[in-house]
């Protein structure tokens, strides 16, 4: 351009030059950025709408310090999606066919941009997710074909799949199966599994899978027939966790809501073992009264459920009214500790998610007719305080990101 112009007005270059000269020096001191980056700690998922028409927010915040929140810095999300993260990174989980798993990250100013995203025609929605490394993850798809795939987060594409022939084979007469909540020690994916016939559950059993990580095959299915259904959704984070000693523990929702006669409860499978142990069993609904469902555990030690109130309205239909209430409960002990002092009883139907933050601080989210909330509970103290107010709709997803 420059040469051009010599060329054909080589005056008015000059006299430009020298303008641009003046400007550049009149800008030597940048004007200030009116708005400076921020760290962006936590990633917040909000469902609004009443089903089927209902829309996910996500938005990212630098901190949850206000005490209310709305939409206006969100994206939307078409229908009802849940959200977790794995370093720095949020996945959304969307409901509705076929099955998506979209990767976000978020800006500088909270906003979320979507990265890539994995489709599984013929399913309806991802059901559970677990990370083994920044290139290896598991993923489980539910509603229509039920499958196992690994797929790199990195780059959101599927890498290959776990056959889960020796599953389905195992109940050829079950329409449905369930494949809830993942986790991995020694080697090994331990994968909850729920059978269902015409939205019946086959059996009064519990079923877990055995999967071989270095081959990534199904070794085998362990049952246990104290307590049966294990089943995830919207309960409180997981039906498993895994605990300082390596033990891992398996909340089941029993089958006493559907017609059968395992009542909700825990197993386990200790360290070094992959069989159910057979001298432990916590019997929820005993210890604790009414069906318990998911379960949560500190890194201090302490562990949570939720109960229903009303057996009889379980999914919240009836009255439409909430009625899980969050207790407090003794692994060792096989005893119910209680009620979280301060927390509301609260819609399962609308997700629970229990968040552990520094300082002995713990999270809740809290669903009314009145109000979506999310509280904090002080393990020191035993106290719970509103921390904010949502007004843009419940809470699918509360993930720090740092």
């Amino acid at each position: 351009m420059k040469k051009q112009l010599l060329n054909q007005k080589g005056i008015l270059v000059i006299a430009l030059l020298s303008v641009w000269s003046f400007i550049g020096c009149e800008n030597d001191d940048p004007e200030p950025n009116t708005k400076p980056s921020v760290e962006v700690d936590f990633a917040i998922s909000t469902v609004s709408g009443a089903w089927p028409d209902q829309t996910t927010y996500i938005q990212g915040v630098e901190s949850l310090d206000f005490t209310s929140l709305g939409n206006e810095n969100a994206i939307e999300l078409t229908g009802s999606a849940r959200t977790v993260s794995y370093e720095g990174s949020v996945y959304a989980i969307p409901s509705g066919a076929p099955a998506n798993l979209i990767k976000y990250s978020i800006n500088t100013n909270g906003v979320p941009e979507e990265e890539e995203r994995i489709v599984v025609p013929g399913a309806n929605t991802f059901s559970t997710l677990y990370f083994e490394s920044e290139t290896v993850a598991y993923g489980t798809v539910a509603g229509g074909i039920s499958k196992l795939i690994i797929f790199d987060p990195s780059t959101m594409r599927i890498t290959d799949e776990v056959s889960l022939t020796a599953i389905t084979q195992k109940f050829p007469e079950a329409t449905r199966t369930y494949y809830l909540d993942m986790i991995e020690r020694d080697g090994k994916l331990f994968m909850g599994i729920h059978y269902e016939n015409n939205f019946v559950p086959v059996n009064d059993n519990a079923y877990v899978a055995v999967i071989d990580l270095s081959t990534n095959t199904v070794e085998k299915v362990i049952s246990d027939t104290r307590t049966g259904m294990f089943f995830g959704g919207q309960a409180p984070n997981s039906g498993m966790i895994l605990d300082a000693n390596g033990d891992i523990y398996v909340q089941t929702l029993g089958t006493t809501n559907a017609g059968g006669v395992a009542p909700s409860g825990v197993l386990r499978i200790k360290s070094g073992e992959t069989d159910f142990d057979p001298d432990y069993f916590f019997d929820l609904e005993e210890a604790v009264g009414n069906i318990c469902y998911g379960i949560y555990h500190t890194s201090s030690g302490r562990t949570f459920t939720a109960n229903v109130q009303n057996e009889t309205d379980f999914w919240e239909y009836l009255t439409d009214e909430p009625q899980f209430k969050y207790v407090e409960i003794d692994l060792e002990a096989t005893e119910s500790l209680g009620n979280v002092p301060g927390l509301p009883t609260t819609y399962g139907s609308r997700t629970m998610i229990v968040h552990e933050l520094e300082d002995q601080k713990l999270l809740f989210t809290i669903a009314t007719n009145d109000e979506n909330a999310v509280y904090e509970f002080d393990t020191n103290t035993n106290t719970s305080s509103k921390l904010f107010v949502s007004t843009g709709g419940y809470i699918s997803g509360l993930e720090k990101l740092n």
